[in-house]
């Protein structure tokens, strides 16, 4: 196997004009990872899929929205948004895990390169990964009736909240892809989820449509709460009550998951 770009042989001796630290392997990891992701594929993955999502929503959910006088562009753009950001998070750590079971991590391990680095770089490519994803459904929800309703800043605070929460559930399904060795495995418990929260959330129907015992779950699901922001940093009225429960879940993930995958770094590290 030959030596990665960038990346020193393990017991070769480092280059007086290599330049060192962190930022140095950051830019040679993420050069690399960000070449894997937004290849042919990875676009396909990224850009195509979304669409195609958008479309069969968009002939499955338009008139029968329109009849309840919903416009489908408006109520079903955040939705399709959040389940792109979703096949994100899943494909990053795919990739992550890929990268493990192959050996990259094994020879970054036995050189010169700081691992807090391998970290930064893949949610720095899941955020750029994200960002593409939204200015893609963005751009077709327009098409579709979506609209910016409160402003410039709200539609930029609408991409940011996006890219935030792509990176908080990618630092999620990493921790998984971190201590999971089988690759099967991983598989299915990273899509096993995707489904029941995307059809038990706010995404296709209000919460009221539900049976009665199921409104709770809908109202208090993390992804009804970040396309409930999603809508109110759009097209429906901004109000905190609106605002806050994706906000709070956003921040809460990456609290929490921010701590899971470095726990997870180091113990790969240690191993």
């Amino acid at each position: 196997m030959s030596a990665m770009p960038g990346v020193v042989a393990p017991g070769a001796p480092v280059s007086p004009g290599r330049p060192a630290g962190r930022r140095h392997d950051f830019q040679v990891l993420f050069d690399r990872l960000r070449s894997r992701s937004f290849s042919r594929g990875g676009l396909v993955a990224t850009v195509v899929q979304p669409l195609v999502f958008f479309a069969i929503f968009y002939c499955t959910f338009a008139g029968m929205l329109d009849e309840r006088g919903i416009e489908f562009g408006r109520f079903v753009t955040p939705t399709v948004l959040v389940q792109a950001l979703m096949f994100v998070a899943i494909a990053g750590a795919t990739d992550l895990a890929a990268d493990r079971s192959s050996g990259v991590f094994s020879r970054l391990l036995t050189s010169p390169v700081d691992m807090g680095a391998m970290g930064l770089a893949h949610l720095a490519v899941v955020a750029l990964q994200g960002l593409l994803s939204s200015v893609a459904v963005v751009l077709a929800g327009l098409l579709a009736g979506f609209r910016f309703d409160h402003g410039v800043l709200a539609a930029l605070g609408f991409v940011l909240f996006a890219v935030a929460f792509t990176v908080a559930l990618s630092l999620a399904t990493a921790t998984i892809a971190l201590r999971l060795r089988n690759l099967e495995a991983l598989s299915a418990v990273l899509h096993l989820p995707y489904l029941p929260l995307l059809v038990l959330s706010t995404g296709f129907v209000e919460a009221d449509l539900f049976p009665g015992w199921l409104q709770p779950v809908v109202r208090v699901s993390p992804v009804s709460g970040v396309i409930d922001t999603l809508r109110a940093l759009s097209t429906t009225e901004l109000t905190w009550s609106a605002a806050l429960p994706g906000l709070a879940w956003v921040a809460g993930l990456l609290a929490l998951f921010a701590w899971t995958t470095t726990v997870a770094f180091r113990k790969v590290a240690i191993r």
